[in-house]
């Protein structure tokens, strides 16, 4: 683990993630010897993923990972003979259907925004109509936003790792930084909400500031997992279809789609690959 992963070359949010999933590992095999680890053992592991704990394929999918790892270290540093994960098959992942707003459902959900404060109105706007990540739309601070060119300009990422909290990143890859245009409605919206800011806070160095903060402090990016949840509330609230704040990046990418932008612009947009 501190070679392979928890050596200063993965993010915060990558590092928890592996030291969470391999817990389960550790628990189920405590008292093996790595040696003694077959085949068999490691089939009856995933049996019990599937059947006892009712993980899905996904999570099951990600222990299979952490073991490949393991064992193919195990073997390159001649700790082990032979890698009794070469006969273990990948868990297979259910196909699932990309959700995302119709046009209809769209309508609504701009609807029952106008009737939200301004700052989370704001927030499902640009993850709507800009396809931002829920990180990129959180870790965005006034500096990056250009009223006069009506862009917005993505150089960071937020996340939340159980151990360390709030951690503001790079963006996931090097295509994700980058600057998009934002519909003159966004960049009002956006505007209105600087003036609001700038009242509250006439000392501040806004540019510096987040928009989305911390309740404690605008120098502080707001915790990616309560736009979910507050996402979760206003869905509800409204008869809207169940979606997460990723499902509204698809939706982004479908009503651009549909529009007739073409799909290497909506790539480039979404900061994809």
């Amino acid at each position: 683990f501190p070679i392979c992963i928890d050596n200063g070359e993965h993010k915060a949010k990558t590092v928890s993630f592996y030291e969470d999933t391999a817990k389960n590992v550790i628990k189920y095999f405590e008292g093996y010897s790595l040696q003694s680890i077959n085949t068999f053992a490691l089939q009856k592991f995933f049996v019990y993923l599937k059947k006892e704990k009712g993980y899905s394929a996904q999570y099951r999918n990600h222990h299979y990972r952490i073991l490949r790892m393991v064992f193919s270290f195990a073997e390159k540093q001649r700790i082990i003979l032979e890698n009794p994960m070469e006969n273990i098959e990948r868990p297979k992942l259910e196909r699932k259907n990309v959700d995302a707003l119709s046009e209809d459902d769209a309508r609504r959900f701009f609807a029952a925004l106008e009737t939200c404060p301004l700052e989370f109105r704001c927030l499902l706007t640009l993850l709507v109509t800009a396809g931002l990540r829920r990180g990129e739309c959180v870790g965005l601070k006034w500096k990056d936003f250009d009223k006069n060119k009506q862009t917005i300009s993505i150089e960071r990422n937020v996340v939340y790792a159980t151990k360390d909290g709030t951690i503001i990143n790079t963006p996931k890859t090097a295509k994700s930084i980058r600057t998009i245009p934002i519909l003159k409605s966004t960049a009002d919206l956006l505007c209105k909400l600087k003036s609001e800011r700038q009242e509250e806070n006439p000392t501040a160095d806004l540019e510096n500031s987040f928009l989305f903060t911390s309740k404690k402090d605008i120098f502080l990016p707001k915790n990616p997992d309560s736009v979910t949840r507050r996402l979760k509330r206003f869905i509800e609230a409204n008869n809207l279809p169940n979606l997460s704040p990723h499902d509204l990046r698809h939706s982004c990418a479908t009503l651009l789609l549909g529009s007739g932008a073409d799909i290497k612009s909506v790539q480039e947009i979404l900061g994809h690959a």
